[in-house]
């Protein structure tokens, strides 16, 4: 299973001005093993209709082949800061769920946020293997340790790239 923390993959790529196929990167990650599911955990904010109609096209993309599941979280505001908490808390329930419901051997995780450390030892706890790619630069080193093995997503940034598509410059 590879689960996806959009919100912070999301600002690794901007912060590299890359976009990412993500049917690529999965296959890639899988790297020849049977893949059952990939997740993809999205914030979105519900006042933003233009916002949330591509975030719909996106969605609808990467479900079509079936490989992905996405769950979306509406942005909630917070002191006057719109915060992103949400995909984060459904990502860990979902992995220590699926751990506990031996769903998967391994977890690859998507993220370089040290938050989820103890859901990765919580998860390696239960006998599971953890894996976590993402680029180096955006990975605190304790999520590194934490993890069976880290994937450098750098390494594999020429074959799970959208060509043709960056963002702009700032």
């Amino acid at each position: 299973m590879i689960f996806i923390d959009g919100p912070n993959l999301y600002t690794a790529l901007r912060q590299i001005g890359q976009k990412i196929d993500y049917f690529r990167l999965a296959r890639e990650l899988a790297a020849g093993r049977r893949l059952v599911r990939s997740y993809l955990y999205l914030t979105y904010d519900p006042g933003d209709e233009e916002d949330k109609k591509k975030m719909e096209n996106f969605i609808r993309t990467l479900e079509r082949g079936g490989a992905f599941s996405v769950r979306t979280v509406p942005k909630r505001l917070k002191g006057g800061q719109w915060i992103e908490r949400g995909a984060y808390v459904a990502l860990v329930a979902d992995m220590l769920v699926m751990a506990f419901n031996d769903a998967y051997d391994t977890a690859i995780l998507v993220s370089g946020d040290v938050d989820l450390v103890r859901a990765v030892e919580a998860v390696k706890a239960r006998g599971k293997r953890v894996e976590v790619a993402m680029f180096s630069n955006a990975t605190s080193e304790e999520l590194r340790r934490a993890a069976d093995r880290f994937v450098p997503l750098e390494y594999l940034l020429d074959r799970i790239r959208l060509e043709g598509r960056s963002w702009p410059s700032s």
